[in-house]
């Protein structure tokens, strides 16, 4: 049938066509052609002058990359600088070139890549509307990767962007937990893909506290720079993956897992090539349950924080010129809810700033913080949600609260903010991720971009006993209203019960053993900086598995909280009301300076009040920061910080 003949060739070639791809395997995939790394797209930000940008990407081994970069006449504010073209160093299938340093004000560029010889496809490759400012690369765990959705602050960012007050500020638009690269957007580009009813936008999904940085910087400054983007941000994560295993040799007491270097491999390494102005990290939650150590005797967190700024400046900066091998470092030092369970926060807090008490210092230079311990998540008691009291069935709310001899409805403002701000599991991820975000910026602006005030808050620089009174000496300081009973400022008076990092081990056995595993009543808390330390003069921290609830720890019940105000110019704290003479004193080392936690409101019908921690810094520039966390000895009537912090300086009394 003349009919079947197209069917019965096209039957006939398809099985010529199977038998050739038996024979000969499949056909070849088609020639590769030029292409940017990820990490590029268009709409970017790359850094400016002085600094050189670099481009970089894929290409056929042993062919010739061209590139070219002129004014992009579609953009709303095309670049008028004149149109040149680089040849790009290719080594194997690699290409990267470094641009002319150019200007913020330039205006939005078009950058091509082209591929001049050794390539079958010929297609180039374009980044459109790229514009030059300062690319600020966002890492650490679950607070830096919090997104804007669980803000308080979002709506106000997005009525600022559509104002047209943010278009300085341009990101890599997404979920760092979702991938290491995401399309770069402008923020109105970022906002275009939701509304009011439906508010999905791109923007939401990015990092709070990295935005927030950039948009506090933006509102603060007369003529703000562009500035770029870039979080890597995961959840979980501990500072040991962020930093590759030949380094961590240099610390001892870290934690030693078969998952240390995996996000340096998989979040760092992708934009080691690219130019960046600088860092933000906020990380340490999941290094609460290790060692926090010291930087002066190479142990715990307090060495790895310097470690990795260190070794990540001298990775960026590997090719002169591009990144400064000094290039700033913001932190933010942890609140109480980051300690997941873990003790010693006020001995993180210390490690935090490489045990200096503030920064920059000798061994974190050119930094910069943000301190938080102030800003735990207002309503971040989950006891009205578990108690089911959000959901349309009431039944066990009524009987919690009954049991409780609460009001019936003492969860209802807690459920309207629960509705209008949802919650990331619970208050270990705060929702006020604004003042994280204003603090950053205001020490930045101030190390950074020229200006005139304090990069960090009041820092103890000595203090001085006069009868029932300690004397603080602190710079720019002041005292404010703080709720009764809540200064966080604590003395002690036996010396015994000082330190810095207390741990938990089994009680020796009347065998004089010490088991690995035991009880809590066969445990007890211990001080390793009183028990010696190793050969090589490290100290060295055992934390035995412990079963059932800790013990009670002496070295934090003995501290006692005292009120304080100022006098003379200095913090004046009344020990009046202690008995003993005074032995130590340290600040915002442990606790919350909220409303008294035992009042059963608190985070359910009233909120617990976010920086209200009495010592701040008198200069308004534009906000006031708080005063660094300390802990110190009295001797002889004088303060005496542990090494390699001093406050030893002499009070005017």
């Amino acid at each position: 049938d003349n009919k079947m003949a197209p069917v019965k060739v096209a039957v006939v070639f398809a099985t010529l066509m199977l038998a050739h791809a038996a024979a000969h395997g499949p056909p070849p995939p088609p020639p590769m052609p030029v292409m940017f790394n990820a990490t590029f797209s268009s709409n970017m930000v790359l850094q400016q002058a002085p600094a050189k940008a670099a481009v970089y990407g894929t290409v056929p081994p042993g062919s010739t990359v061209t590139i070219s970069v002129a004014g992009d006449q579609t953009s709303s504010n095309p670049s008028q600088i004149s149109p040149y073209t680089i040849t790009a160093n290719v080594t194997g299938g690699n290409f990267i070139a470094y641009l002319q340093p150019t200007a913020s004000d330039t205006g939005a560029i078009t950058i091509t890549a082209m591929c001049t010889a050794g390539c079958v496809n010929k297609t180039n490759a374009v980044l459109s509307n790229v514009v030059f400012g300062d690319v600020w690369y966002c890492a650490g765990q679950s607070n830096m990767w919090l997104p804007l959705h669980y803000t308080f602050h979002r709506n106000y960012t997005v009525s600022n962007i559509t104002a047209g007050k943010l278009d300085n500020i341009r990101l890599m638009a997404g979920d760092s937990q979702q991938g290491t690269t995401h399309p770069w957007m402008t923020a109105k580009q970022a906002i275009s893909d939701g509304n009011e009813t439906v508010p999905d936008y791109s923007l939401f999904k990015f990092s709070a506290a990295c935005w927030y940085f950039a948009e506090s910087l933006t509102l603060m400054m007369d003529k703000p720079p562009t500035l770029g983007l870039i979080s890597t941000a995961i959840g979980g994560s501990m500072i040991e993956e962020w930093t590759p295993n030949k380094t961590l040799t240099a610390c001892n007491n870290i934690s030693i897992a078969a998952h240390n270097e995996m996000l340096y491999d998989q979040k760092v390494i992708p934009y080691l090539s690219m130019t960046v102005k600088g860092f933000l990290w906020y990380q340490g939650e999941n290094d609460m349950h290790g060692m926090k150590g010291n930087s002066l005797t190479h142990t715990g967190y307090g060495c790895m924080m310097p470690l990795m700024v260190n070794y990540w400046r001298q990775q960026w900066s590997a090719v002169e010129g591009t990144t400064d091998p000094n290039a700033p470092f913001g932190l933010v030092v942890l609140p109480g809810s980051g300690s997941e369970g873990g003790a010693n926060m006020g001995a993180m807090r210390w490690a935090q700033t490489g045990n200096y008490g503030t920064v920059p210092n000798k061994a974190l230079s050119n930094t910069f913080l943000a301190q938080a311990y102030d800003l735990d998540d207002p309503w971040g008691d989950k006891t009205c949600y578990e108690w089911g009291c959000c959901s349309a069935n009431q039944t066990n709310c009524k009987i919690q609260t009954n049991r409780s001899h609460l009001p019936s409805d003492v969860c209802t403002t807690y459920c309207e903010i629960l509705r209008g701000t949802p919650v990331f599991m619970g208050g270990i991820h705060p929702r006020i991720k604004k003042p994280v975000g204003q603090r950053l910026a205001v020490s930045a602006y101030n190390l950074v971009y020229g200006g005139s005030g304090s990069v960090t808050g009041p820092t103890i620089q000595g203090c001085a006993v006069q009868g029932s009174t300690v004397l603080v000496s602190m710079d720019n300081v002041t005292v404010q209203q703080y709720p009764v009973n809540l200064s966080t400022f604590e003395v002690l008076t036996n010396i015994s019960y000082f330190c810095t990092e207390s741990a938990l081990h089994c009680k020796i056995l009347p065998n004089g053993t010490r088991p690995d595993r035991c009880g809590s009543s066969e445990s007890e808390w211990y001080c390793p900086e009183n028990e010696g330390t190793t050969a090589n003069g490290r100290k060295s921290l055992l934390q035995s598995p412990i079963q059932g609830t800790p013990p009670r720890n002496p070295y934090e019940e003995n501290w006692q909280s005292v009120p304080v105000k100022m006098m003379n110019g200095k913090v004046a704290a009344d020990t009046s009301a202690i008995n003993g003479t005074i032995a130590a004193i340290r600040y915002a080392w442990y606790g919350s300076c909220c409303q008294d936690r035992n009042d059963p409101t608190i985070g359910k019908s009233k909120p617990c009040s976010i920086e209200t921690c009495p010592i701040m810094s008198s200069v308004m520039d534009p906000i006031s920061l708080p005063a660094n966390p300390f802990i110190a000895k009295i001797v002889n009537g004088k303060c005496q910080c542990l090494a390699p912090q001093t406050c030893d300086g002499t009070v005017q009394l």
